[in-house]
Formats: structure tokens, sequence, C-alpha cells
């Protein structure tokens, strides 16, 4: 049988589970999420989910992603409060562009944020073994924020955070749906899809939007629990 594992073919001799395949591949299950066909398989469904011919797998995994919000530190008695949580550090803090993980981990420790913001992506299946940023980066130690960088329609940023979710098991997440592959500006319509297909699944949203006082009073009445508006173009410092 054949099945497509995050875009490549693999032969199966017969039929196996989702953690069957996954010990062949010697990915940590607890480490990543699996959607099967369009449909998330919850980890708890790993052993008794069988595979057929024909079947396309994502595996996923949290990499180093997003941008440092505004870097700004508080006292205690200034606390920075989102979804019903109080944090001392108002500084966000992205996990790109890091020479390596144990950079990324050093970073973090020397900003005293508590909030990271964290990219989905494919785990490398031929290579199973390379350091994921779990490894380094405690999630018990921080808030993962996990975010939809790169995605350009409402049903790749849902389908990205219903992986998240699965994956590290974060409801707080940051929606951004881009409409400009140049200045990163959001596309507006999509994201109000999103956003209404997230809230309606669970999610507490912190979303991007543009600087539409409008726009951003139409997305907190929807629901979401920050609004992240553009001041420049993404990078332009």
């Amino acid at each position: 049988m054949s099945i497509c594992v995050n875009g490549d073919s693999h032969q199966l001799a017969a039929p196996v589970s989702v953690d069957e395949l996954l010990q062949r591949l010697g990915i940590e299950s607890r480490k990543v999420a699996v959607e099967r066909n369009l449909e998330i398989v919850p980890r708890s469904c790993f052993a008794s989910t069988a595979l057929a011919d024909g079947d396309r797998l994502e595996i996923v995994h949290f990499v180093g992603g997003g941008d440092a919000g505004a870097p700004a530190y508080r006292p205690a008695d200034d606390p920075f409060e989102v979804a019903g949580r109080r944090f001392v550090s108002r500084l966000i803090v992205g996990t790109g562009k890091y020479k390596d993980f144990a950079q990324t981990r050093d970073a973090l420790a020397a900003s005293g944020a508590e909030i990271v913001t964290v990219a989905v992506r494919r785990v490398n299946v031929t290579d199973p073994s390379q350091p994921m940023l779990a490894d380094f980066v405690d999630p018990k130690r921080y808030v993962y924020l996990p975010n939809t960088a790169g995605c350009f329609t409402a049903a790749d940023a849902v389908r990205t955070l219903r992986l998240a979710r699965e994956a590290g098991g974060w409801s707080l997440v940051k929606l951004e749906v881009l409409g400009d592959q140049k200045t990163l500006y959001p596309n507006m319509p999509e994201t109000f899809r999103a956003m209404e297909a997230l809230v309606k699944d669970g999610f507490q949203v912190m979303v991007y939007t543009n600087d539409d006082p409008i726009a951003a009073r139409t997305l907190e009445d929807m629901g979401a629990v920050a609004i992240m508006p553009l001041g420049a173009p993404i990078g332009s410092g």
C-alpha cells in the first residue's frame, strides 16, 4: 500500500496504525500532531487509527517563528493581562531568526519574556533525530503562542491552529492572515472568516489587523482577546 507523508510517498507492506508509523519513522508521538486526509487524528487515537492505501498524512511540530512584541518590561504591580491570564512581562518574543535552538533558549531566558510565538511546520521524517524547539524551550516555563505566519487564506490559518492545539494543547493563539507576500499586510476579509471559525471552535484569539479602528472594533466584538494592529510593514524596523 502507498501513503503520502508530508508530501513524500511511502510504501508499506501491510496496513499499520498511526502510532506504528510514527515508531517506524522514529518520531516521538508526544511531540507532534497528525492530520490524516485533512482531519486531525487525536493523540489518544493514534494506536487505533489504521492507515489505508492512498492516505495523505501531515505530521507537524513547533518551530521557531514570529517577531518580538513591544520591548518593555513591567513590574508585578502593573501586570499584562490577556485572556484572563496575568503576566509580569509585556514582552512577546519570537523564536525564529536565531542561529540555533540553544541561542533561542538563552535569548528567551535573558529577555524575561513569558510568552513566545511559535510556528507549526512539518516534521523532517527523513531525519527525526533533528532537535525540536520543545527540547530547548520548555512549554511548562513559557506560554507558547502558536501563530499562522505564512497563511494567506482563512482555511489554512484555521487548519494550522487546530493542528497547533492538537500538538500542544494551547488555545491562546495569534491569528494573522496575510494578503501580500512583500508587505505582509493583512487580508481582512479572510481574517474575519478565520476569526469567526476559531472563536466558534473555542480558541482565544490575539488577532493581527490593519490600522482601521472599525475593523479592530469588529474583531473585538467577534471575541478577540487582543487586537494587534499593523504599525508599519513587517520587517521594516
